[in-house]
């Protein structure tokens, strides 16, 4: 963790106000932007951006992060796909659904969190970071692009200078093969 982060974490864990301010300051623009791309509102997005750090203000302490960046995004990102969710439940069908290959895990933050499934989710996280690395760099950002940042395929392929069929394909093939991984490894679908 980069002295940044960790002077924030140390704001968070002392329960001084100004954490939240300058984390706002620092990467309030960065969750602004990955709640826009899956909210697709602005004002929406911004509630979700100030939730996020209400979120975090209240699980630091006790949550420890090792990367206060990723948690930080985690968080802004799983708000704003739950709110999406929420806002397609109540209109049936309207907007925009989120792409996921993730299901319903528990948080394995939370206090009282079963240990076997924090190894499990560990064992299957870094089963993803192999996946990944061993993808091209331009097909990982496609696959990350897509399904952690909820970016559709029209923009990914304008982005690329490809047709949003052929981004089609090459997620296809890719959840295809991170498939066949993960059952390799033990996993069912």
């Amino acid at each position: 963790m980069d002295g940044q982060d960790a002077r924030l974490l140390a704001l968070f864990k002392q329960r001084d106000e100004q954490a939240i301010a300058e984390t706002q300051a620092i990467y309030g623009s960065v969750c602004l932007g990955i709640a826009k791309h899956i909210l697709r509102n602005e004002q929406d997005a911004e509630e979700c951006v100030n939730d996020a750090m209400m979120s975090v203000w209240q699980q630091i302490p006790p949550a420890e992060p090792q990367s206060f960046r990723a948690y930080l995004m985690t968080v802004t990102r799983n708000l704003a796909a739950s709110r999406l969710e929420q806002r397609n439940a109540q209109k049936r069908g309207g907007g925009v659904q989120p792409v996921s290959i993730e299901s319903d895990a528990p948080d394995l933050t939370a206090p009282g969190a079963d240990p076997a499934e924090h190894a499990e989710a560990s064992e299957l996280s870094a089963l993803l970071e192999r996946f990944l690395n061993a993808l091209p760099q331009r097909d990982r950002i496609i696959f990350i692009e897509r399904f952690w940042f909820y970016k559709p395929e029209a923009e990914i392929a304008a982005n690329y200078g490809l047709s949003p069929g052929n981004v089609r394909v090459k997620l296809s093939r890719m959840k295809k093969k991170l498939a066949a991984c993960l059952k390799k490894e033990g996993y069912h679908e």
